[in-house]
């Protein structure tokens, strides 16, 4: 019979390669097969720790967003000036979609739940993307240093994201139109730059 250890490390490669295929093909594409394939597993393994398909697809976004989110908490104190916090944040986002490597498939897998949802993406939206929102509206709402209604606040917290995920959902194209663009770190620092530079100017002088 296998150890408790060898049942955890059966375990973890699961939910790694689940992971990966996934963020590769989807909900409704990936195979249980493709999945214990790349996790050197037997399918009875998926079934003794998850049950089906729909529970390991759960528990892949439990296991990555446990890996992902302290990545926001720990980029910039709270006390930092907001456009620092902007510049982490917008750091951070663009490291979990574009950086290779667990838990990077995070990224993969939430635009994937965008185009194609499946139940999952209630508890992504209230467990992750909202929380995250908020703090990202709050930012926009002390840069803009003035009252400003709901929506518009809104909206403004949606055109900076919007810069982020034109990257991810048209990288083919904006490779097409601009060869050199890569997204290895130091060029995702200099974007994170462009994005954090280009959306201050524009929230200092919202309406001035």
């Amino acid at each position: 019979m296998a150890t408790k250890d060898e049942n955890l490390e059966t375990r973890q490669r699961l939910l790694e390669a689940a992971g990966e295929v996934f963020a590769e093909h989807g909900f409704r594409d990936a195979t249980i097969r493709d999945i214990c394939e790349k996790a050197k597993a037997n399918i009875a393994a998926v079934h003794y720790h998850f049950g089906d398909k729909e529970e390991l697809y759960a528990a892949v976004f439990n296991y990555a967003r446990s890996c992902a989110v302290a990545g926001f908490d720990e980029q910039a104190p709270s006390t930092a000036p907001a456009e620092e916090r902007l510049r982490a944040f917008v750091r951070a986002v663009l490291t979990h979609f574009f950086d290779e490597g667990r838990p990077a498939w995070l990224g993969k897998l939430v635009a994937q739940e965008m185009i194609d949802p499946t139940k999952a993406l209630d508890s992504l939206v209230k467990e992750q993307i909202r929380p995250n929102s908020e703090r990202l509206k709050a930012i926009v709402r002390e840069l803009i240093g003035e009252e400003i209604n709901d929506e518009e606040l809104w909206h403004c917290t949606f055109s900076i994201a919007a810069q982020w995920l034109f990257y991810f959902h048209c990288g083919q194209v904006v490779k097409r139109l601009n060869p050199d663009q890569r997204f290895g770190r130091q060029e995702l620092e200099r974007l994170a730059d462009h994005i954090t530079e280009f959306s201050v100017a524009a929230l200092k002088g919202w309406k001035s």
